[in-house]
Formats: C-alpha cells, sequence, structure tokens
C-alpha cells in the first residue's frame, strides 16, 4: 500500500514538510493506516525532512493489533542508496521495534549511526532492488502488509516497478504552486490505470482509495 498527502494542484509539501497540508481526520486516517501494516517504508530523505521517529499509534489501536497476535506497532523501514541519516534523528530512540535500513548490498553500513539495523538488499550495484526489499521483508519480517510513506521519489520507484496494489491520496483544499509537485517524483511517464475503490469526505478534505486493476 501507499499512502500520500497533498493539494488540489499536486503539491506534496508546504515548507518541505506534508504537515502544511494534513487535517485531523487526516492523521486519523494515517493512524489507521499504519494500524494495518506489518512494515512502514519510508525514504531516508524524506525521514529527515519530517523528523521521523519510530512508528507509533494511540493505545487502542495497539491493543487491537495485540489482540490479533500482532506486534503492538509496526516496524519502520528506511529506504537508503547512501547511509546517511544524522546522529539526532528522532527514530534513533525511543520505544518500539529497532527501525531497519534497507541499503544496496554493495554499500558498506559501517557508518549508520546506532539504533538502527541495516538491510542489504541485493540488486543493481548502488540500488535498492524494491521487488527483492518486499521478499526479503516477507520472509525476514514476515511481513503480509507493507505501507510506503513516501516521499515522491520512493513512490515513483514503486509506480516503475508496478508494485503498488493500493493508493491512498489525502486531497487538501489548497493551491499551494511551487516546484514540489507530484506524488511520483521526476519518474518518466508510465500510464498504468487504477480502479477507484471508495472516496470520502471531512470538511473539505477529500480521501481517495484506488486499487490496482486486474
Amino acid at each position: 500500500m501507499a499512502n500520500m498527502v497533498m493539494s488540489i494542484d499536486g503539491a506534496y509539501a508546504v515548507d518541505q514538510r506534508s504537515g502544511g497540508l494534513s487535517s485531523e481526520a487526516d492523521r486519523q486516517v494515517f493512524r489507521w493506516l499504519r494500524a494495518s501494516a506489518d512494515i512502514v517504508l519510508v525514504a531516508a530523505g524524506t525521514a529527515r525532512a519530517e523528523r521521523y521517529g519510530r512508528a507509533s499509534l494511540p493505545e487502542e489501536l495497539r491493543a487491537h493489533r495485540a489482540a490479533t497476535g500482532r506486534a503492538e506497532v509496526p516496524r519502520l523501514c528506511l529506504v537508503s542508496r547512501s547511509l546517511e541519516l544524522p546522529g539526532d534523528l528522532p527514530l534513533l530512540e525511543g520505544d518500539g521495534p529497532t527501525p531497519l535500513v534497507a541499503h544496496p548490498a554493495d554499500v558498506s553500513a559501517r557508518e549508520l549511526p546506532p539504533g538502527v539495523e541495516p538491510l542489504p538488499v541485493p540488486g543493481p550495484p548502488g540500488e535498492v532492488d524494491l521487488s527483492a526489499l518486499l521478499e526479503l521483508l516477507a520472509s525476514e519480517q514476515q511481513a503480509d502488509v507493507v505501507l510506503c510513506e513516501g516521499g515522491p521519489s520512493l513512490l515513483g520507484a514503486f509506480h516503475r516497478a508496478d508494485l503498488i496494489d493500493e493508493l491512498f491520496v489525502s486531497v487538501a483544499p489548497r493551491m499551494v504552486g511551487g516546484d514540489r509537485l507530484g506524488l511520483l517524483g521526476g519518474t518518466e511517464p508510465i500510464n498504468r490505470p487504477l480502479r477507484l475503490h471508495r472516496l470520502m469526505t471531512d470538511d473539505d478534505m477529500l480521501f481517495c482509495t484506488y486499487r490496482r486493476r486486474d
């Protein structure tokens, strides 16, 4: 699955962060989606910009997961080619599972700061092969449901690899402009039709769910 928020004109950030586009209803959807996931994937650049902490959930959602035999919170997994993680990132400390850092198998993880666990992914030199990553998460982390929270470059890579089964898009009632436009980043055009599964509103916020056409 993938989850992103954008403005009406396709901006994915205000002042370099997505929080300026969000709302309480959007944050509630965000928490529900996290509650359904085994692994939360995020690009390292997005984790740096958004100051990610470890995946967290309200107590009632943690209790529901525990009652069904799952971990109380999903495990966070950063995707990084460069392995450049500042030592003051909130996700390096706190409660919950130690975050994974998926990286190219040919890149040394010696410089990673304490508080994360490296996950080398086999594939082309200097690249994180997303199909191989999903296979690793399924086999080594027993991850049946993986949620990608962006950013656009990572989501664009999933689109290129045709690995998105379900897409959740929150559309904020804002016009933003600027150069941070497009949920798929600067990817080359690949025209893949999706099927509208669900449409909801809260005040002027629009919540869309699309699924793969089989």
